[in-house]
């Protein structure tokens, strides 16, 4: 990593690159005209643009723009989450490139990318351990700066982890300048959102920035009895120690108590084996008294110093704190079409608390071989996570009402006080890696790492105790980048996969974890004077032991609540992504992507048949003049399927849909704004999800929100 100074132009580059405005478009005027002022203050030159660790370098760990980077990235700023009201973090992944996005249930998110699941978040570059019980996809975004999404192996910086995706999550930090902003939202099913966001200059000199940031939610929704409670505080500081270090500590405070909570969702078929396609989207199984509250408190604290030689040092800490108590009930069983009755009950008080601590150490910098400049980043990271459960029973007796008809739901239940079980779980993992940027010719350059990761895991439960070990993993990585011309790059990369595995077979036993490897090759381009990138590439990706649900075994491992799974050999994921985004003109921005995937297993036959072999992700903000703008976004998915699991072995199928959403905004004033916009403008019938337990969830129907803005 060269020296801050010299990497600002290097940065402005990859700004220019951004799927939506681009960071340079982002800087206040007021900003611009001060930067001759500020130009030899390394960090209050920083803050404009953003910090240089933070900047593509999610892949490799190197301060790379986008084109020098041998894999997909996209990158999605306030610009795009502002404008189509994109609240959460699961909100945002609707929109993101190559990634299906699935509601599971009214609480529950999960992530798809390239055939597996995303299993590898990062908050500014610190992997840690994404749990759907917990929090990390319903994160409010007022807290993120933007969110970069690098598909494929990212094995090198977070050691184990699967070949789709990892999310980065960049928080806001200080502005140059003091100055925020203050909203409110008013939208369908009674919903109301007030946000604000703060950067103040904390002494004469600007060396001492703080930035607050605070969103409030509560409203129902489309389903029935259910309700949304939502509070997110944040809060960062940031201290210019020297010219050449600076400390950053910041928190946030997240507090969700929903009601009316679901777990699981609704059955896909009727005990006369037809699809329950007819059922209304507002169709519930939960209770008044269901809930899944849950809290997280975070902490973190960042070092960075640049040397005189070009090195820079980065240490990260990382402290995150969950709980969740939730009063759920779980229906199952295919109800009778005329009646609507029929479902099986399993009603659970579910307990549980996280604590996961993460260190990262980073040191970058240049290096002179063979009369050429090099870059070489090296790291180490420490990450421990601690998560306890309990769950307690009822010995109440439960009548389930119809679906048609189904009120307030079952009557409120007298859990236990003793747990009918508790589980304790412990994951430890250690690696250390090295990445080095090799310019070997003037239009060519090699980027090679590799990573050694000590994975341990340790449970404690009725059913499964033990612990297992994986000792020095090796995770080499390559990637080869050429320049064919100013403007347009081919490159290829190659790692191998290293993911441990809790899923258990029929008999109670671990089935390891994956191996295997991934390859991809692409094109990437800068038109128009950088401002607008286009992108495409083609992956394959080979695993063995890659754990699916047992065909032959669907309901749980005798005596536990876990489904069974198997190994499946010889997996295989091969597909085409390409991407267009950017300003071809000044007045348009456009974020386009088309991403097809074929998943096969050594039979050839599909194994992840619920997943979109295609989806269209394409949004247009056009600014009609000074005052108005427009968008539209549409985003599309090819049919899917879950084979065998109607109570004959008839197979779901949900059809291809798209859906449509609008946006307009009108600025009132210099500082205050009005916005409009319709999400699902054709009111889609839809599932958002068929394999979560083999039940579905609905999509939202058409709804609207209209918001008032006022900046200072």
């Amino acid at each position: 990593m060269v020296h801050f100074k010299k990497k600002l132009c290097g940065l402005a580059v990859l700004a220019l690159m951004s799927p939506s405005l681009s960071f340079a478009q982002n800087i206040d005027e007021e900003a611009d005209q001060q930067n001759e002022e500020v130009k030899e203050k390394i960090f209050e030159r920083i803050a404009v643009i953003g910090s240089p660790l933070d900047r593509a370098t999610t892949a490799t760990g190197l301060p790379l723009t986008l084109r020098e980077t041998p894999q997909s990235i996209s990158v999605i700023d306030r610009t795009f989450i502002e404008s189509f009201a994109l609240d959460t973090v699961a909100d945002v992944m609707q929109f993101a490139p190559g990634i299906q996005a699935q509601q599971a249930e009214t609480d529950r998110f999960f992530f798809r990318a390239r055939g597996r699941d995303v299993t590898n978040f990062q908050f500014d570059g610190v992997p840690i351990s994404y749990n759907s019980f917990f929090s990390e996809a319903l994160a409010d975004s007022v807290v993120f700066e933007r969110v970069e999404v690098v598909r494929g192996a990212t094995g090198l910086l977070t050691g184990a982890g699967e070949p789709s995706a990892a999310i980065n999550l960049i928080r806001k930090r200080p502005k140059l300048n003091s100055g925020g902003y203050a909203s409110a939202s008013f939208g369908s099913w009674n919903n109301i959102r007030l946000e604000a966001d703060h950067s103040q200059n904390l002494n004469p000199e600007g060396d001492i920035r703080a930035r607050v940031a605070i969103a409030h939610e509560k409203g129902d929704s489309y389903v029935h009895l259910s309700e949304k409670n939502n509070t997110q505080l944040y809060a960062v500081i940031s201290a210019d120690i020297s010219d050449k270090t600076r400390l950053t500590i910041g928190t946030d405070h997240s507090k969700r108590d929903p009601k009316g909570s679901m777990w699981g969702a609704l059955p896909l078929f009727y005990s006369d084996g037809t699809q329950t396609d007819n059922l209304d989207v507002g169709t519930t199984t939960a209770s008044t008294w269901n809930s899944w509250a849950r809290n997280s408190t975070n902490a973190f604290v960042k070092i960075e110093h640049a040397f005189d030689n070009g090195w820079d040092l980065q240490v990260d800490v990382e402290h995150r704190e969950d709980d969740m108590n939730g009063y759920l009930l779980y229906l199952s069983g295919y109800p009778d079409k005329a009646t609507g009755e029929g479902l099986g009950t399993s009603p659970n008080h579910y307990v549980s608390d996280r604590e996961q601590t993460s260190f990262r150490f980073l040191a970058s910098g240049p290096f002179e071989l063979f009369g050429r400049e090099h870059q070489l980043t090296t790291g180490a990271l420490y990450s421990k996570q601690d998560v306890k459960a309990s769950s307690y029973g009822t010995n109440d007796e439960i009548t389930v009402p119809s679906l048609y008809n189904w009120g307030k739901g079952v009557n409120k239940l007298n859990f236990n006080n003793t747990a009918n079980y508790s589980t304790t779980e412990g994951h430890v993992q250690q690696g250390i890696y090295a990445a080095v940027k090799l310019n070997l010719l003037d239009n060519l350059t090699a980027i090679l790492g590799n990573r050694i990761t000590n994975y341990e895991y340790e449970s404690v439960s009725p059913w499964a105790s033990g612990e297992y070990k994986n000792d020095s993993v090796n995770t080499p990585y390559a990637g080869l980048v050429y320049d064919i011309a100013n403007n347009i790059s081919v490159y290829t990369s190659y790692t191998e996969i290293f993911q441990p595995q809790e899923a258990r077979d029929i008999n109670n036993k671990q089935i390891g974890p994956v191996e295997g490897s991934n390859i991809e090759l692409g094109v990437k381009g800068d038109f128009f004077s950088d401002s607008l990138t286009a992108s495409f590439a083609v992956y394959k990706v080979e695993e063995d032991n890659l754990a699916v649900a047992d065909p032959n075994n669907q309901e749980p491992i005798p005596g536990t609540s876990i489904f069974p799974s198997i190994g499946v050999k010889g997996a295989k994921s091969t597909g085409y992504e390409v991407e267009l985004n950017g300003r071809p003109i000044d007045s348009v921005n456009i974020f386009l992507s088309y991403t097809h995937n074929d998943a096969e297993d050594a039979s050839g036959a599909d194994y992840v048949p619920y997943l979109p072999e295609d989806m269209i992700k394409a949004s247009i903000l056009y600014d009609i003049s000074e005052e108005v703008m427009l968008g539209i976004n549409a985003n599309w998915q090819s049919e899917t399927t879950n084979p065998n699991i109607g109570p004959n072995g008839e197979t779901f199928v949900q059809s291809s849909y798209a859906i449509v959403n609008l946006m307009a905004s009108y600025k009132l004033t210099a500082d205050l704004q009005l916005s409009a916009n319709i999400n699902n403008l054709f009111d889609e019938k839809y599932f958002s999800s068929i394999d979560f337990y083999n039940q579905g969830y609905f999509g939202a129907p058409r709804n609207a929100q209209v918001s008032i803005r006022y900046n200072w």
